[in-house]
């Protein structure tokens, strides 16, 4: 057999690029320097790929490097409309024009559906139908999904005992509990307590654990079974479960507190491996998440308007607008140690006046994106199918593609939460 000088040349080649190939310790290195759907690409190439990138230790890799080249940016901005069918055409704001085409979701086959929460990748769902409320976690970016069964609570009858007893008082009396609207009920007509579901947070930090916890928010609800009386009053009493995905398993009532306000526990902010919840009064909770114990924060005092509860930059954020005569925001950041928040920005935006003789637009949703390279911006969107990024820093404008807004219908009272899409190989 003769062997002629290119066959050993390639013979040589094909060699190198198998054994590159089946460096599995060398594409460890080289793979997650890589995007994100150029990866999802490679799982075709191999089965051995295709073992690799689609590993758990892999995918937090692959986030690590991104985060610490400052290359984990959110692309898009969903709002959190309900959708009365998936696959669907979502509203959100474009953040970066080079990620195209976004997420269909038609991987999911559910109706009347909205995006409650995200967490670096992963997205928390709610169903709505006849049978009640259904939650699923899911990354859009891999088209993987899992449902989330919550474990439901029973109603407590002849429930006296357990309503002093929550509230500190004397078991030997017949008792009045007065609430903060000058109401009272008489205990001695044995209420009934129900609990009404009244948030679902999620919490996964892909940096310190590939696993994610979510919580879910009970509220007590009091109804009088005195005759003269059938009011029904919230109960100012909440309790937690926690579900863990490394255990696949519930932690009922892990977490009971009072509270006199109310709690926005519907929109959460995963921020520093604890969930935040927005609260109107001076102080509000967070559930320090690794320990699940509850802890409490101040709030700052702020004029009525549309709030924005979020983290971004490493920061905490509170915002709140205004719309007449112009769009006025007052931004608020927490300290790092969470004793007070700062006032941050105080900043006016010259908007076009409503006119009863034709339909104007108006603030539709906003949020606050942080930058260490090109600084704080605020990012809005209005109900004409426009958005805008506003530097707070250089006073600079841009223009963002904001789709999908006039295929749904809102009023001039529509206000959506904006919630941050990022590409993310993270496992469900």
């Amino acid at each position: 057999m003769v062997t002629t000088r290119s066959s050993s040349r390639l013979r040589v080649k094909i060699t190198s690029a198998e054994t590159v190939a089946n460096n599995e310790d060398l594409f460890q290195e080289i793979l997650p320097r890589l995007p994100t759907k150029t990866l999802l690409k490679f799982k075709l190439v191999s089965k051995p790929w295709l073992s690799l990138i689609s590993s758990t230790h892999f995918s937090l890799s692959h986030t690590r490097f991104l985060q610490n080249n400052h290359s984990l940016k959110p692309h898009a901005l969903f709002l959190d409309i309900l959708y009365e069918k998936l696959p669907s055409k979502f509203m959100f704001l474009h953040l970066n024009p080079d990620i195209n085409p976004l997420p269909s979701f038609n991987f999911i086959d559910v109706r009347c559906v909205k995006i409650i929460q995200s967490c670096i990748g992963l997205l928390l769902w709610v169903s709505v139908s006849d049978d009640g409320l259904r939650f699923f976690v899911c990354n859009p970016t891999t088209k993987k999904f899992k449902v989330i069964s919550i474990p439901s609570r029973q109603e407590i009858y002849n429930s006296y005992d357990y309503v002093a007893n929550s509230m500190g008082l004397d078991l030997s009396k017949s008792t009045k509990l007065f609430l903060d609207n000058d109401a009272s009920v008489n205990l001695a007509f044995d209420p009934i307590v129900r609990f009404c579901q009244h948030g679902v947070n999620l919490a996964f930090d892909p940096y310190k654990s590939p696993h994610y916890k979510i919580s879910s928010i009970w509220r007590e609800v009091l109804f009088s079974k005195d005759p003269e009386n059938t009011t029904f009053y919230i109960f100012p009493r909440y309790s937690v479960d926690i579900y863990s995905s490394e255990t696949n398993s519930w932690s009922v009532s892990k977490i009971e507190f009072n509270s006199k306000k109310y709690i926005h526990a519907d929109h959460a902010v995963f921020f520093k491996g604890a969930i935040h919840w927005d609260c109107s009064d001076t102080q509000s909770w967070y559930i320090d998440v690794n320990n699940e114990c509850l802890k409490t924060m101040p709030m700052p005092r702020v004029n009525k308007g549309y709030r924005y509860f979020g983290e971004s930059g490493g920061h905490l954020h509170l915002a709140v607008a205004t719309e007449f005569p112009h769009l006025e925001f007052t931004i608020f950041e927490m300290e790092a140690d969470y004793s007070s928040w700062s006032s941050k920005y105080n900043v006016t935006l010259l908007v076009v006046p409503r006119r009863r003789s034709r339909i104007q637009s108006y603030l539709l949703s906003y949020a606050l994106q942080c930058d260490e390279k090109q600084g704080d911006s605020i990012v809005i969107a209005l109900s004409n199918d426009k958005g805008y990024s506003y530097n707070l820093e250089s006073g600079t404008v841009q223009k963002l593609w904001c789709s999908n807004v006039k295929k749904y219908e809102h009023d001039h009272t529509s206000r959506f939460h904006a919630l941050q899409y990022f590409e993310s190989l993270s496992c469900i």
